[in-house]
């Protein structure tokens, strides 16, 4: 049996994964094809290698974020169409068992940042059955929909690997051990912390997609259940009416992505009692133009965007239209550098080229002004 290892992506990304999650725009998200009700688990671990390209065992040794918007430099051209350049992982392995196309025993290869891309989420140090398919020779990826799992949770698969019984297939989790808790109480003088979520940001993650997010109740108390053991740094962040960030804050209580405190959050135990205070955060206004040399008239739907320029910061992100004459105007930013960028409509985009642009906010900014570029 050959499973589709084909991710179904839900509605269209209208300018970027991360940009979906922090501002304003559709609903997306990933789904598997699901298997005939009929199938085993030994015709799952058949199909998953039907379907793979190459198939290992190895240790995550580091990732990286690899983005087109994060790498060019600032003044240098990207494109402006934001849809064509989404964010990856780039996961480097040590393997230590190829089944195959695996010839290596350092490997490279990329997935999802997650969030609804069909990204897996690896961890630094731990051991993993990979299952990989090659987007063009030399390049392999992997998804959540491949088969791909912590080797501890592997049996059913690496059973059928390896040639042994199919009686020794095991789920390899223990099922009765207490659920994993973070759990404490946000407090604020200047705001209803009620509208606000907590973030857990995994430590040494590349990836700026919080693993966890929890709501706080109206008493401001919030909960993790079911975290993955590890080392956490906690965010809170609330947003205004227009959806744009409105505070964004480190635990116990800084603004400084320099300066927050990782918690580590052990498997089956509680960490309680965390008071995560949040201060006053000033807001300011950003306004200005768009420059085309050869005098063309604005795209129509031309956005502007304004990225966190640090990466634990990403979820500090904003967009605003542009008006008919070129002109933007965002009336409530939060302190920090930012990158900006014009986007254009789709449709249009592949006329046109932007300019990276830096912008430090920590006063009203005005006359900012953006270059968009005709091919």
């Amino acid at each position: 049996m050959k499973l589709e290892r084909t991710p179904v992506r839900i509605q269209h990304l209208s300018f970027g994964i991360f940009f979906a999650l922090t501002v304003s725009g559709p609903a997306f998200g990933c789904t598997c094809l699901k298997p005939p009700p009929d199938a085993t688990a030994r015709d799952m671990a058949q199909g998953h290698v039907q379907s793979s390209d190459a198939i290992f065992e190895g240790t995550v040794r580091d990732t990286e974020l690899k983005w087109t918007l994060l790498e060019a430099p600032v003044g240098g051209l990207v494109s402006a169409d934001l849809d064509q350049q989404e964010p990856v992982l780039q996961v480097k392995f040590d393997v230590s068992r190829s089944y195959k196309g695996a010839d290596r025993k350092d490997l490279v290869l990329t997935t999802g940042i997650g969030g609804g891309d069909c990204g897996f989420e690896f961890r630094i140090g731990q051991q993993y059955l990979v299952y990989a398919y090659a987007d063009k020779p030399g390049d392999l990826s992997t998804g959540i929909c491949s088969g791909t799992g912590l080797l501890q949770q592997s049996q059913s698969n690496l059973s059928y690997l390896r040639g042994e019984p199919a009686d020794s297939e095991t789920t390899g989790q223990n099922t009765s051990s207490p659920p994993t808790k973070v759990c404490g109480l946000v407090a604020s003088k200047d705001m209803n912390v009620a509208e606000g979520q907590v973030y857990l940001l995994q430590v040494g993650n590349k990836s700026p997609i919080p693993a966890e997010e929890a709501e706080v109740a109206h008493d401001g108390s919030f909960c993790f259940v079911g975290a993955e053991p590890g080392n956490y740094y906690l965010a809170f962040a609330t947003k205004a009416e227009d959806e744009s960030p409105s505070s964004f804050v480190f635990f116990p209580g800084t603004t400084e992505s320099s300066e927050p405190d990782a918690i580590v959050v052990k498997s089956g135990r509680t960490k309680s009692g965390l008071v995560f205070n949040i201060p006053y955060q000033p807001k300011f206004s950003i306004s200005g133009n768009i420059y085309i040399s050869n005098k063309s008239p604005i795209p129509p739907d031309t956005k502007i965007y304004l990225l966190n320029a640090n990466l634990l910061s990403f979820l500090v992100a904003y967009s605003q239209d542009v008006d008919p004459k070129g002109s933007f105007y965002f009336p409530r930013v939060l302190p920090g550098k930012y990158w900006a960028f014009v986007g254009v409509n789709s449709d249009q985009a592949p006329n046109w080229v932007t300019r990276k642009a830096e912008v430090e906010v920590n006063a009203t900014v005005t006359g900012l002004s953006l270059e968009l570029l005709q091919k």
